[in-house]
């Protein structure tokens, strides 16, 4: 059966968007020919929008969508597996939207009035609009929530912990000058990040020198990225590696290192980080920090089943293991003699 991410793919649309055409908000202002696209998308994969079926509880998802050019992979995965594990329990998610959009008051007071009993959260928020979602849902989970906050169940991976095991890769395959693109939320500046925090580290424990030329915030933009990753590389002194914050920011990067006639591994290394089906076809295939996405959006929904159902108030945050997968973007790890 079709998921609405599939649906989304095939009209070329964000998740938001397809959501609030097929929902019938007549104050979405889209064109004609957008919708076209959603509806023939629809048919083709013969997608059924869950109906309001009072016998299913009404489910809303906040996506985190930092510009309208980027929607990462890594999320949209995630959302895939919460709509396959909602039908299992007779869920239905019936409102998606972004963080961004909620800052519109009208779009917060259509989202909290649309009797949902559970909301899942992929973003922080702030706390007042936290408090507002609160207050008509009661049942919250956060994923891939990194802040130290146990007022809200949530469900994703330590970030420190899978950030540090990017740095031991490359630093033990013999990378010395590393660079870093990524981004950051809309709450916290990378300077705050556990990203960045966790390169200086790394580089400390090694002995290795931080250059602050070599870190860029992209702000998840893949125009960005690119720009970016030329200006690096065209530097007086450039870096052997970049960790990219994320694999398509890695795909950037990868083309950009191609354009200017350089080529990976050989000339420099790259690593991403989530580990998204397109890794494996990339050239070339990119090695990457692998995030059990499939199991956070099940377990986030079989969490939420639970505080809904067995009314578990406990409050729990459930972290689960990250891996390096390695492939050849990397030069082969140097000998430890």
């Amino acid at each position: 059966m079709a998921n609405m991410r599939q649906v989304a793919e095939e009209a070329g649309c964000s998740l938001a968007t397809v959501s609030r055409v097929l929902s019938g908000d007549s104050r979405f202002k889209v064109t004609e020919e957008t919708k076209e696209k959603i509806f023939d998308a629809v048919r083709k994969l013969d997608y059924v929008l869950p109906s309001r079926d009072v016998n299913r509880v009404q489910i809303g998802c906040v996506l985190s969508i930092t510009t309208e050019k980027y929607s990462d992979p890594f999320f949209t995965d995630i959302l895939s597996s919460i709509e396959k594990e909602c039908d299992r329990q007779n869920f239905a998610i019936t409102t998606v939207r972004t963080f961004n959009e909620l800052r519109n008051p009208s779009n917060l007071r259509e989202f909290i009035g649309a009797d949902l009993t559970g909301v899942i959260l992929m973003e922080r928020i702030s706390d007042a609009i936290l408090e507002q979602i609160k207050a008509n849902s009661p049942y919250i989970i956060f994923i891939d929530n990194d802040e130290d906050d146990y007022h809200y169940d949530g469900v994703g991976f330590d970030h420190r912990v899978a950030n540090k095991q990017a740095m031991d890769c490359l630093i033990r395959h013999g990378y010395r000058r590393i660079a870093l693109i990524s981004g950051s939320s809309p709450n916290e500046p990378m300077e705050d990040s556990i990203r960045l925090s966790t390169y200086r580290d790394s580089l400390m424990k090694a002995g290795l020198p931080y250059d602050e030329h070599l870190i860029r915030d992209c702000r998840w933009d893949l125009d960005l990225c690119a720009e970016q990753t030329k200006e690096l590389l065209s530097l007086k002194n450039p870096p052997d590696a970049i960790f990219a914050g994320s694999d398509s920011l890695a795909a950037a990067v990868l083309s950009t290192v191609y354009g200017m006639g350089l080529s990976c591994p050989d000339d420099i290394g790259i690593i991403g980080f989530n580990n998204i089906d397109q890794c494996n076809y990339m050239v070339p295939p990119l090695t990457t920090v692998d995030i059990p996405t499939e199991s956070i959006g099940t377990i986030a929904v079989q969490r939420l089943q639970e505080m809904i159902e067995k009314k578990d108030s406990h409050m729990r945050k459930i972290l689960l293991p990250t891996k390096i997968v390695e492939r050849e973007s990397l030069k082969k790890a140097r000998s430890s003699k």
